[in-house]
């Protein structure tokens, strides 16, 4: 099986340190289980020995909304440039299943598309050319 060992810090593994934190912000080992699809007892075991494989940091991040970096340990930079309300879309995004995300593609491209088009017709009723 392939696993990914957290980076150590000085004191700590860096991956039970950040499931530890993602732990008292209430994102439960239960939780964490289901969202990689292991049992509670895998994730103990990532908290007792700081290992966890490819998969589960890929899901557990997704479920998250973190980076598989972040989980790991690694300092990532906090400002990934994205406004509060964008960082708050993408987690909320980040929580539909893939077919509902794509539903939100289709729908915020057809809102854009009726704006750009009030836009146009409003433009164009007041803008009148000399003949």
């Amino acid at each position: 099986m392939f696993t990914i060992t957290g980076m150590n810090t000085p004191n700590e593994n860096g991956l039970i340190a950040r499931l530890s934190e993602l732990n008292e912000k209430g994102f439960s080992k239960t939780e964490m289980a289901r969202a990689a699809n292991v049992s509670k007892q895998a994730v103990t075991g990532w908290f007792k020995n700081g290992t966890i494989s490819k998969a589960s940091a890929l899901s557990v991040a997704e479920a998250a909304g973190v980076s598989v970096a972040w989980l790991l340990g690694e300092d990532v930079q906090e400002d990934s440039g994205l406004k509060s309300k964008e960082q708050e879309m993408l987690q909320l995004f980040r929580q539909l299943p893939e077919s509902e995300q794509e539903r939100m593609i289709d729908l915020f491209k057809v809102r854009l598309k009726e704006i750009d088009e009030y836009v146009e017709k409003y433009l164009r009723g007041r803008y009148k050319p000399k003949d």
